[in-house]
């Protein structure tokens, strides 16, 4: 039997990223291997048990409008669904569901194991197979070898990893598991630069030993419904509900008491963690007059009797968690049942991938996921999913996908992560899309799924529903410009009780709704003899009373858009730099022409040309293209 197999795409790693990134190539049509150190823990959370939230949920919608799966397995699996920021605008509500770790793997590793083209293999890679700058295979520790056309790495916090729990250390991955050994000198040996970035879990605790009186209670929302389209409209009436706990005097003291264990002031890990998520001590380290600090108690799972204190974040000793915890009210007799820890890992340095997620000095090598320097399951399946797209696509001799930062917050996490310098690793945020009010999580279907389509991740059944809805609200905003109305009785009255003064003329059916107060119910009341098709789905109404209601934020965003848009479409490098282009700096030449960017949008979001430039560059360009575009505003990097 031979030692060598051949599969046009490999992928490494079972975690969130390699699920994504396999099933994306599989369901494209391509022959997928998915090698993974440990088949029982494929699609693990080591960490939190929830997906979504400001930003993140954002992604997982998107990843299901693509045709992803993230999003149909936390709606199968959740134990609490919840909106957040429903007091704000529309711009950063957002789904966040409390997962059943176990029940989230198993229904991850059965649709693996299901999937059409795909293979899993349980195994050890310790070495990248190159030649003339090319991948060509891996290699397992057994001395199995396997070659591919397109490998992508997606090997978490694993590579060359070890745990820190106070002045203890020693080689291991999440949950004490095996660390990725060897890969990380094989990719060096290969070109490919890395760094060591660490991140840490708190301590899981005894349900029973938890006095629940003590802490508020945070129920899930019933009506909620689901990531997935599909489930967009699905009822969740069982759900376990999260507590919430505070930090006070006691517990700060407890922590200062502590401090000198913490491996940050052992200074036996790195510091560059995630900004996001700090732990307990750097908290204290960090805001030493702030006392109340919140705990989130999250469950597990259905079955589980294990605990999760989101904000308890540490990698100090055992004696010191105790300490802390049981200082914290309704947590005074807490059993911890697993202990907190940090892990140290190797990941990229920056400015290495593409935005197909292609790294940019070895072909053929693809990488997603933490190993990217990024935080977060959302951000790691995000990042599968268009490695796995790209990997076919290049397989298949198709042009590269990548979605526009205009289009989606998947399009703003490839290119901020293309051209992320800064040290901590990447957490997607609503602050880091400015078109933040367009990539709403309502619309996510209408500016995603005809590319889902396209692409081939989509089937035409579920593109024509789909776009059918998509038609329905579209078709509904023109049609309430077209309607001639004068408000009379109740109408009137509440249009002055609005704030907005007494409506003296006939207007359309848009420049009533677009008035504080007034519904999409209430201009249909108004024609309650209309025999137009009106809009009866819940859904549906509040996306179109939001594209109306925010119409001039819209319009404004708008031009911006078609900004970035042409920026964007100047791909980098250039093959050679335009004579009329001779007064540029030699700086700026040489970026046109290197390997550092893929567009000139990013070059504008780095402030790499100064406004002259700017305008000598765009001035050649609209020769060329014919159309007419402003000068975007140059803003310092995010």
């Amino acid at each position: 039997m031979s030692n060598f197999e051949k599969y046009s795409v490999i992928v490494v790693g079972g975690g969130h990223a390699g699920c994504e990134a396999a099933l994306a190539s599989a369901r494209l049509g391509i022959d997928t291997l998915l090698i993974t150190m440990n088949i029982s823990t494929i699609a693990l959370m080591p960490c939190n048990p929830s997906i979504g939230g400001p930003g993140k949920g954002h992604l997982v919608r998107e990843i299901g409008a693509l045709g992803g799966e993230m999003a149909a397995c936390i709606d199968e699996t959740c134990v609490q669904m919840k909106w957040l920021n429903t007091s704000k605008g529309p711009a950063v509500r957002s789904r966040r569901a409390q997962a059943d770790k176990y029940l989230y793997r198993q229904r991850m590793t059965s649709t693996l194991f299901n999937t059409s083209n795909l293979t899993i293999r349980q195994g050890h890679v310790t070495e990248v197979v190159a030649g003339e700058n090319r991948v060509a295979g891996v290699r397992l520790e057994t001395g199995l070898q396997f070659d591919c056309e397109k490998l992508i790495v997606t090997s978490g916090t694993y590579l060359n990893s070890r745990i820190i729990l106070g002045r203890a250390t020693w080689p291991g991955g999440p949950q004490n598991q095996r660390p990725a050994i060897g890969l990380s000198d094989s990719l060096q040996r290969c070109g490919v630069e890395l760094r060591r970035l660490q991140t840490a879990t708190p301590p899981r605790i005894l349900k029973s030993s938890v006095d629940f009186s003590k802490l508020s209670e945070l129920p899930g929302d019933p009506e909620s419904g689901g990531f997935l389209w599909e489930n967009r409209r699905r009822r969740y009436d069982r759900q376990i509900s999260c507590f919430l706990a505070f930090t006070d005097e006691d517990s700060v003291a407890a922590v200062r008491r502590n401090l000198s264990e913490s491996p940050l002031k052992l200074e036996n890990i790195t510091n560059v963690g995630p900004k996001h998520c700090p732990s307990i001590d750097r908290k204290i380290m960090r805001f030493p007059d702030q006392v109340k600090h919140q705990i989130f108690v999250e469950p597990e799972g259905w079955d589980s009797e294990e605990l999760y204190l989101q904000g308890l974040t540490t990698a100090m000793p055992p004696i010191a968690q105790r300490e802390i915890i049981g200082s914290v009210k309704g947590l005074e007799n807490a059993v911890i049942v697993r202990y907190g820890y940090a892990i140290e890992y190797d990941a990229l340095a920056p400015g290495l991938i593409r935005k197909t997620m292609e790294n940019r000095s070895l072909k053929g090598l693809y990488t997603a996921g933490q190993i990217n320097g990024t935080s977060g399951y959302e951000e790691a399946a995000a990042q599968g999913l268009i490695a796995g797209i790209n990997a076919a696509l290049a397989v298949k001799g198709c042009p590269p996908y990548w979605p526009s930062r205009t289009q989606s917050y998947l399009g703003v996490l490839v290119d901020d992560l293309s051209i992320w310098h800064k040290p901590e690793p990447y957490r997607i945020t609503p602050g880091h899309a400015e078109f933040r009010l367009t990539l709403r999580d309502d619309s996510a279907e209408r500016r995603l799924t005809e590319d889902g389509y396209r692409i081939g991740l989509v089937d035409e059944t579920r593109f024509k529903i789909i776009n059918a809805w998509k038609m329905r609200i579209e078709n509904e905003i023109e049609r309430l410009a077209t309607l001639s109305l004068f408000p009379s009785g109740e109408m009137r009255e509440k249009l002055v009780k609005s704030g907005t003064g007494d409506l003296k003329k006939r207007a359309t059916g848009t420049e009533i709704l677009q008035r504080p107060g007034i519904a999409y119910q209430d201009v249909k009341d108004l024609l309650a003899g209309d025999s137009g098709e009106w809009l009866k789905e819940a859904d549906e109404i509040y996306s179109l009373e939001t594209e109306i209601k925010y119409r001039g934020y819209f319009e404004r965003e708008t031009e911006k858009i078609v900004q970035t848009r042409f920026l964007e479409s100047i791909r980098l490098p250039v093959s050679h730099v335009d004579p009329r282009l001779k007064l540029l700096s030699p700086a700026v030449t040489e970026l046109l022409v290197s390997d550092k960017f893929d567009d000139l949008n990013q070059l504008v979001r780095k402030n790499c040309l100064s406004r002259s430039e700017l305008a000598i560059l765009l001035a050649v360009l609209q020769q060329d293209s014919g159309e007419v575009v402003g000068e975007p505003e140059v803003t310092n990097d995010k």
